[in-house]
């Protein structure tokens, strides 16, 4: 019973934050370029809470391990109420920036926290379908969170958005003290001075990591540039397809994980990568609502088999169950320097050309499907368990 709840807590948790997180993907760019930023300066301060939220993964990885979990989240949550209140005065974009990267020390004490709590309630023949519905509660905040924040900065301005967003996650943060973090395997016990495995000699990890960075450049790519995109285009609405790729990503995480359980891992990954390679094709030849819908469509359901799979992947390949917090930070690492990848790697593509950008982007996929193909982790562990 404490497992089923704290589960449940978590999936809840997972929820709000992300509904919170993603009521400023549509609404962010337009903040920044009607203070008078650029498309560069749009991409640095949106890919600024990934960034910044790297090192301090690392550190939130080793407490959990630790520690626990439970304590990591709970962090994460508080500083993730608390910072919103600093986006209520506009003090520049340098100011904007410290911002942002106070934000990524909440996203990363959430991020490293939830995973290591739904990894330590799970076991290995259901862990594909906790992790998919995992996926879709950040899918269903995907789907909410845009829509939301759209709605609220239309209608009441930027100053009720960034109160809205604090409310949101204000609910997440007093549930988290409802967690007892009691029912896994992980947490205390192992003591302060237990030191994880290093993640940067297990070599299925890598991979899979690898994998990961080069497929969420996807992810820093869309959120910081397709709205100026789609309203060079004249596409008025491009919250419509943050909503779609949140609603496909949402049913295809929580599918596809499933299957992997019974399927494999590997038959997931391939069909995602197709497809969003294709879903990023559209989008260099977007010109209005259809290749709208299509490119939303392709890259949702793709995301979601790619990063479901992955992610579930992850405390599979561990050196043991204790390090599994840690590698899972690792591996949020990894999605997260992928989102600076695509936002500010890359988004100077767009200054030239659009298409540019998103061919650059499909490239980028092409290299992480070759990459799982190459060193596939699921195929070398099958032979090693063979021999």
């Amino acid at each position: 019973m404490g497992r089923f709840k704290d589960l449940t807590l978590v999936l809840m948790i997972t929820f709000l934050y992300h509904t919170m997180n993603q009521m400023f993907v549509p609404t962010l760019p337009l903040y920044i370029t009607g203070l008078g930023g650029s498309e560069v300066v749009v991409g640095v301060i949106v890919g600024l809470l990934s960034l910044g939220s790297i090192g301090f993964k690392v550190f939130f990885g080793k407490l959990a391990t630790r520690r626990s979990n439970v304590l990591v989240l709970r962090i994460g949550l508080v500083v993730a109420t608390c910072v919103m209140l600093l986006y209520q005065p506009f003090l520049g974009f340098a100011f904007l920036g410290v911002t942002r990267l106070l934000q990524s020390l909440g996203l990363a004490g959430y991020v490293a926290g939830a995973q290591g709590l739904l990894s330590e309630n799970t076991r290995a023949d259901n862990r594909g379908l906790f992790f998919g519905v995992f996926a879709a509660m950040i899918g269903l905040g995907m789907v909410v969170g845009p829509l939301l924040g759209s709605f609220i900065a239309d209608h009441a301005g930027y100053s009720a958005l960034f109160w809205g967003g604090m409310m949101v996650v204000a609910v997440a943060m007093v549930l988290s003290f409802l967690i007892d973090g009691k029912s896994g395997h992980t947490g205390p016990s192992m003591g302060r001075k237990y030191q994880p495995h290093s993640p940067w000699k297990n070599r299925d990890l890598l991979v899979i990591s690898g994998t990961m960075f080069l497929s969420a450049s996807i992810m820093g790519a869309t959120s910081s540039i397709f709205t100026l995109h789609a309203g060079a285009v004249g596409i008025a609405n491009a919250s419509l397809f943050f909503s779609l790729f949140a609603l496909t990503y949402t049913l295809s995480g929580a599918l596809s994980g499933y299957l992997s359980d019974r399927f494999g891992r590997t038959a997931m990954i391939v069909p995602g990568f197709c497809l969003l390679i294709i879903g990023l094709l559209f989008l260099t030849m977007l010109n209005g609502n259809t290749i709208m819908v299509l490119a939303a469509v392709c890259i949702g359901i793709g995301f979601g088999f790619v990063n479901t799979v992955l992610m579930a992947m992850v405390p599979g390949v561990s050196v043991n169950a204790i390090d599994a917090s840690n590698d899972l930070a690792f591996f949020s690492n990894a999605f997260d320097l992928g989102i600076v990848l695509g936002s500010i790697g890359l988004s100077w593509l767009a200054t030239y050309s659009y298409g540019l950008l998103w061919l650059a982007v499909a490239l980028t996929n092409v290299f992480g499907l070759l990459l799982y193909l190459r060193f596939n982790p699921e195929k070398r562990r099958t032979l090693k368990a063979q021999v």
